[in-house]
């Protein structure tokens, strides 16, 4: 093989030199290519990543928007105190008195009240039902009464009442009929009962504070105010069934006995013998009080004894005793108390003088020592 001349040399080299030049122009272009396609990716691939986040960040914002509306549900809702109820139902009575006053302008143009109506009367299953109708200002109340016709003033009341409001000019009320003897023949009363006193302001303000604008042949004007009062006389059967009571007689017990004492006293104050009753007390006792028949009067007066009967008695010496009974008496009309008592009967000649030689006599102050008795 022939040795290069130098010209040749230099000749191959430069061909060399561009060829390699060409390669590396060309290997540029594909890198920009390359590089072009990876710079459009890399674009698309940041719009998606921006997407993607805007989507992340619309759920996120969506589930806390949803559990802050969970969360105010979940907050129990706030009570009102009583100071806001009692606003509020003070507003609802003034509104109602409000309506109540334009009707009562319709129903008494004049300003004037004399109407008072009973209208019915009805006896079912143990009661009554009295009803009617009034020109009376529409929240005044009523007193309605049921009693046994022809009794006094005077006489011990017995009856069956109860207050009841006027509403559009009507009244009605329902009455639990007395179970005691009185009531088991007729004829009854029914009566109802207008007085300015205990009126509200409103009421007041419409018929006068003493009644001034009532009118008519039901007004009574004997007192310093002015009434107005139906009383009707009712004539039907009642079905009427006492209870009965226990109530043991002295002669039940052995004479000169301390249970026989008692008994004796006991009776006397059924029959509100007050003097009769200062007789079987304890002689110490009647020696300390001057007016012995006034006091016990003053105790019982008001008990009407029903029954009596004695549980148990017990010997403290011989000459003193603590003898156990109960009784029923009715205090307030129509309600009947239980009671359990224990009394000390004491044996004495003469006041601070014990002996089994003396006569037996109930100390008062142990017998008003009361116990409740369902």
């Amino acid at each position: 093989m022939k040795e290069l001349t130098d010209t040749q040399k230099q000749i191959l080299a430069s061909k060399l030199e561009r060829k390699n030049k060409n390669k590396k122009k060309e290997l540029t272009d594909t890198q920009k290519q390359i590089l072009l396609s990876k710079g459009k990716k890399g674009k698309g691939k940041k719009k998606g990543c921006l997407v993607a986040f805007g989507i992340v960040f619309i759920i996120i914002v969506a589930v806390i928007a949803i559990a802050l509306v969970s969360e105010e549900e979940k907050k129990p809702t706030p009570t009102k105190t009583e100071t806001q109820i009692q606003k509020e139902t003070k507003e609802i009575q003034a509104e109602t008195e409000v309506k109540q006053a334009i009707v009562q302008e319709k129903q008494s143009p004049q300003g004037f009240f004399s109407n008072l109506t009973i209208t019915d009367v009805i006896v079912s299953d143990g009661v009554v039902t009295i009803s009617g109708n009034t020109d009376l200002p529409n929240g005044a109340t009523l007193m309605v009464d049921f009693d046994v016709w022809g009794r006094s003033g005077s006489d011990l009341y017995i009856g069956v009442g109860k207050k009841t409001t006027i509403s559009n000019g009507k009244f009605k009320t329902v009455l639990a009929i007395p179970q005691r003897e009185e009531f088991k023949k007729g004829p009854y009363e029914v009566s109802v009962l207008f007085t300015p006193r205990g009126q509200t302001n409103r009421i007041i303000q419409l018929v006068g504070k003493d009644g001034e604008k009532l009118r008519g042949n039901l007004v009574d004007d004997t007192w310093a105010f002015k009434t107005m009062k139906i009383a009707e006389k009712k004539d039907f059967q009642l079905t009427v069934t006492p209870p009965s009571y226990t109530f043991q007689q002295p002669t039940r017990f052995p004479q000169g006995s301390a249970e026989r004492i008692l008994a004796e006293y006991v009776l006397a104050w059924k029959e509100q013998n007050w003097s009769k009753m200062a007789s079987f007390a304890q002689k110490t006792w009647l020696s300390t009080e001057t007016d012995p028949t006034g006091l016990l009067a003053a105790w019982y007066d008001f008990k009407t004894l029903k029954g009596f009967e004695i549980t148990s008695v017990r010997k403290v010496s011989d000459v003193t005793y603590d003898v156990t009974f109960i009784v029923q008496y009715e205090a307030a009309t129509n309600q009947i108390s239980k009671k359990q008592i224990t009394a000390r009967v004491i044996k004495e000649t003469t006041a601070y003088t014990p002996s089994e030689q003396g006569q037996w006599g109930v100390n008062p102050i142990s017998a008003i020592r009361e116990i409740e008795v369902d």
